[in-house]
C-alpha cells in the first residue's frame, strides 16, 4: 500500500467516526470525482432542456433575472419546521436572515449551520433557498441559519466576504439569545455560497473565541477564474455555463483581485486545523476537479474530509427536488451534519 493509499485509508476511518457511515443507495454516487459514463441522467437532462429554453440569465440584467427567473422543480417544504426572519447589523447595512428550527428542538441550546446560498454571487436569495433548507432542517434535526448577504455587481469583492464574517460573527455574540450551542456552529454552501464558508473557515481556524465545529460544502468554487479540466470539458449545454461563469464573475471581481485567497481559496498559503469538512460534488459540472483538489488539499494537511460525487448530475442539481438523487443528496448532507453535531457533544 503506497503512503497516499494509507493516508486516504486513514483519513476514510476518522470521517466515518466522525460523519457517520451514511452513503445513499445509488451507485452513481462516487468517493472521487468523475463523470458516469452514461451521461447526465434522463430526468436530470430534461430539467436542462427546460433550463436551455428560456432566455439565459446573461441576456438581462441580474435584478430582473432575480425577481422573474423562478424554479418550478422544488423541494416539497417541510411544515414541520418553525421559520423565524432576523436582520443582522453591520457597519453600514443590515442583512436578512432566516432562522430554521425544528419543532421538536430541545429546550437547551442548539447545534446550528449557518448557509450562505449560491448563485454565482450574482443571484440567489433566502426565499429561492428556502424550502431546500426546510429539508435539510427537518431531516438533520439540526438548526439551520440562511444568511441574505449582499450580491454582485451592486456590491462587489470584497462586500460578500466582508458580510460573511460579520454575519457569523454577530450569530456566535448572538447565540444565547438564539438559543444555539455556540460550540456546535457549523458553515456550509453551494457554489458561491461555499466559496465564501470556505473563506471564513480559512480566516477564522485559530480564533481564541470562535471556531467552526464543520463545513458543508456543496460543489464548491475554489480556484477563482484559474482553468481546470472540468472547466473546460464542461463549457456549455449545462447549467453552468462557460459564458454564465464568465458573466458572474466579471459582476463580482476584477482581474487585478481574482488571486486573492479570499476567491482563489488554492491561494491560501495554510490549510491546517480547519474542521470536518464534506465536500460534495457532481460529475457535469465545470467546478467538479476544484472540489477533488480541495478534497486532495485537505488530506494533505491532515483534516479529516468526506467527499460524494453525484456523477450523473450537473451543477445545482440540488435545487431541482423533484431528482432523486436530490432528495438522496438532501438526506446526505443531513445525515452528515446531524451525525457531526451529535460527535461535537
Amino acid at each position: 500500500m503506497s503512503p497516499n493509499d494509507a493516508l486516504q485509508n486513514k483519513q476514510n476511518t476518522e470521517a466515518n467516526q466522525i460523519f457517520g457511515a451514511y452513503h445513499p443507495v445509488n451507485s452513481h454516487v462516487l468517493d472521487k470525482a468523475g463523470a458516469a459514463s452514461s451521461g447526465v441522467d434522463s430526468k436530470g437532462q430534461q430539467i436542462l432542456d427546460y433550463i436551455h429554453s428560456l432566455p439565459p440569465a446573461y441576456e438581462f440584467e441580474p435584478a430582473y433575472t432575480r425577481q422573474y427567473r423562478a424554479n418550478p422543480y422544488e423541494h416539497e417544504d417541510a411544515p414541520e419546521v418553525a421559520k423565524q426572519d432576523i436582520n443582522i447589523p453591520c457597519d453600514n447595512h443590515e442583512l436578512a436572515a432566516r432562522i430554521y428550527r425544528p419543532q421538536s428542538a430541545a429546550e437547551s441550546p442548539c447545534p446550528a449551520l449557518i448557509y450562505f446560498h449560491g448563485g454565482g454571487f450574482v443571484l440567489g436569495s433566502i426565499e429561492s433557498y428556502d424550502k431546500l433548507l426546510t429539508q435539510l432542517c427537518a431531516q438533520s434535526q439540526v438548526v439551520v441559519i440562511s444568511v441574505d448577504y449582499r450580491l454582485a455587481p451592486e456590491t462587489t469583492f470584497p462586500g460578500a466576504v466582508e458580510d460573511t464574517q460579520a454575519a457569523v460573527d454577530w450569530l456566535v455574540e448572538h447565540a444565547q439569545s438564539l438559543n444555539l450551542d455556540p460550540n456546535r456552529i457549523g458553515l456550509g454552501g453551494d457554489s458561491a455560497g461555499a466559496n465564501l464558508a470556505t473563506g471564513y473557515c480559512l480566516a477564522n481556524k485559530n480564533p481564541a473565541s470562535f471556531k467552526p465545529c464543520f463545513q458543508l460544502l456543496i460543489y464548491p468554487s475554489i480556484v477563482g477564474n484559474d482553468l481546470t479540466p472540468s472547466r473546460q470539458e464542461y463549457s456549455e449545454k449545462l447549467l453552468l455555463t462557460e459564458k454564465l461563469l464568465h458573466w458572474f464573475h466579471d459582476l463580482y471581481i476584477s482581474q487585478e483581485q481574482e488571486n486573492d485567497p479570499r476567491f482563489n481559496v488554492l491561494n491560501a498559503k495554510e490549510f491546517k486545523h480547519l474542521p470536518p469538512t464534506f465536500i460534495l460534488t457532481c460529475g457535469f459540472d465545470p467546478l467538479r476537479d476544484e472540489g477533488q483538489m480541495y478534497v486532495d488539499k485537505l488530506i494533505e494537511n491532515g483534516v479529516t474530509v468526506k467527499h460524494s460525487c453525484y456523477a450523473d448530475m450537473f451543477h445545482a442539481f440540488l435545487n431541482f427536488g423533484v431528482l432523486q438523487q436530490a432528495k438522496e443528496a438532501v438526506t446526505e448532507c443531513a445525515m452528515t451534519l446531524k451525525a457531526v453535531m451529535a460527535h461535537s457533544k
